[in-house]
């Protein structure tokens, strides 16, 4: 999935890598999907780790993201529907500064390939600071076309989509 993303800023993407390798597949035509479906539960636990520039400083981020996919197939191996639940904590550090602030994420990811459409709902990146409050937040459903990361609507609070994230942002100050 493509996002758009400020320059020198990154976006959480943990969520839709996770659905990527079935989120390039065709969806299977109208017959299939009223036979029964065969659904395929994965679950996944990975360290994940980084490095990104802002205007100024360079960071790195470092966490571990877990969860659970479930594809539902036709007999003929198409995916028709997909549902994940992910969770996700890191820590991002301000090189220079030594700064740092905690992402948590806990979000719900659906993929109707039929309609091409991808919801995600739920906490994509959520960091406070005491004496500061929120500095990154991305909460609420962000909705985009499947196949190519269009932004279709976004309803709540999107550092990731407003700011690339807030990142830089949460880390400069």
């Amino acid at each position: 999935m493509t996002m758009s993303v400020t320059k020198g800023c990154r976006v959480f993407t943990a969520a839709l890598v996770a659905l990527a390798v079935v989120s390039t597949a065709v969806a299977a035509d109208a017959q299939a999907q009223d036979a029964p479906l065969i659904r395929v539960v994965d679950t996944f636990s990975d360290p994940f780790s980084g490095a990104f520039d802002c205007h100024g400083f360079s960071a790195v981020y470092a966490g571990h993201d877990h969860g659970t996919i479930s594809t539902w197939y036709t007999a003929s191996g198409d995916p028709v529907r997909q549902q994940g639940k992910i969770s996700a904590t890191e820590t991002d550090t301000n090189t220079s500064s030594g700064a740092s602030v905690i992402v948590k994420t806990q979000l719900n990811v659906h993929v109707d390939y039929a309609s091409d459409i991808q919801t995600i709902t739920g906490i994509r990146n959520l960091s406070t600071v005491p004496g500061r409050g929120v500095v990154i937040q991305s909460v609420g459903r962000l909705e985009v076309t499947a196949s190519a990361g269009q932004f279709i609507s976004v309803h709540g609070p999107a550092d990731d989509v407003n700011l690339g994230g807030g990142f830089c942002e949460a880390l400069a100050g």
